[in-house]
């Protein structure tokens, strides 16, 4: 007979909203470290018990899944709405419209656009989680999970190649400038992909 992994532990709702609260305050942190060209703080280590949760998230309650959309389409909006403007000034960068230094304050301005309104989002995403967990205690444990999944992913493989793309685009303009529109547009797929293979 296969053991069956143990549950995780039942959280009290002020435990799970302090869990869901570090883990926001661990994806923020990472992203304004990448930001920086710092190193990345330690992974995120959930509390003891939590080894083997499922990281099936397609049964979560439907009020995590339509949170987990909307920050999804957050992100995916805030990385395609700003194409337009870095091609922009990728281009007057480019034809010597603006000096180095301006086009290094204007994505420094960008990067912290970007920090914002990826912070109001996880701010967003978790008070729509902490209320699905109160709601659905028997899931708590997956919607933490999920959730802290779903950071390490947006900035792992969202927010850290954008980051890396501006330092290519201004070291290497010539070569880079006219590949912003595809390269968001492409990031922006990658996002949805793995969102629909993991939510469902």
């Amino acid at each position: 007979m296969t053991a069956q992994t143990p549950a995780a532990p039942q959280l009290t709702n002020d435990e799970f909203d302090e869990l869901i609260d570090r883990i926001n305050a661990h994806h923020q942190a990472k992203l304004i470290a990448v930001s920086a060209g710092r190193p990345k703080p330690a992974p995120f280590v959930m509390p003891a018990g939590f080894e083997g949760v499922s990281n099936d998230y397609s049964d979560l309650p439907q009020d995590s899944i339509d949170a987990f959309a909307a920050s999804r389409d957050a992100n995916a909006s805030q990385a395609n709405g700003q194409t337009d403007h870095i091609s922009s000034i990728a281009e007057d960068y480019r034809n010597e419209k603006i000096s180095e230094d301006s086009f290094d304050d204007l994505i420094d301005k960008q990067k912290q656009e970007n920090i914002d309104k990826y912070t109001k989002d996880q701010n967003d995403t978790a008070d729509k989680l902490k209320a699905s967990g109160h709601a659905h205690p028997e899931k708590q444990s997956e919607i933490a999970q999920a959730f802290s999944d779903a950071g390490d992913w947006i900035i792992d493989n969202l927010w850290t190649p954008v980051k890396e793309f501006f330092q290519k685009l201004a070291a290497q303009i010539e070569q880079w400038w006219n590949k912003v529109v595809s390269w968001f547009g492409d990031a922006v797929d990658s996002l949805k992909s793995w969102w629909h293979g993991l939510f469902g």
